[in-house]
């Protein structure tokens, strides 16, 4: 997970204070610690930087995470390649015909269909074009999940 440059900006200055605050002193809330002189603040702020990479670092380097590969179903004729992913509710579909070079790619939640696509591409672009979606709507149901009644 990246954080975009505002988030960690924010990030930055959240932590500092709370480094700052555990030292046993305070802040006004508009106060930016980035901005700083103070030896004892810019030493709040360099923690909070290296706090924000070394979780960085854990979350990029994480090796365990499994991967999520096509397989391949029954045939739908000569012309016609059918493959399949199953990861807990969501199921991804994905059929070729290279006679035409289209692929079409599916996601459902369930029985939901969430994502449709088909373009004269091959498997592995429509793969690729497939997570950039998935990344994308990741981010914005993150931002979704705050959401207050």
């Amino acid at each position: 997970m990246a954080l975009g440059l505002f988030q960690t900006d924010a990030l930055i200055e959240k932590l500092a204070k709370a480094f700052y605050r555990l030292q046993g002193y305070v802040v006004r809330q508009d106060y930016r610690m980035q901005d700083s002189t103070h030896p004892a603040e810019k030493a709040c702020v360099a923690m909070a930087l290296v706090a924000i990479e070394e979780v960085e670092f854990e979350l990029a380097g994480n090796d365990d995470e499994e991967v999520i590969t096509w397989q391949q179903g029954q045939s739908l004729g000569d012309d016609r390649q059918y493959y399949f992913c199953k990861c807990e509710e969501f199921t991804l579909t994905l059929l070729t015909s290279p006679a035409i070079n289209t692929t079409r790619v599916e996601i459902y939640l369930g029985n939901t269909r969430l994502y449709v696509s088909e373009k004269e591409i091959n498997k592995q672009e429509a793969t690729e074009e497939l997570q950039d979606f998935l990344s994308t709507l990741a981010a914005q149901l993150q931002i979704l999940s705050r959401i207050q009644f």
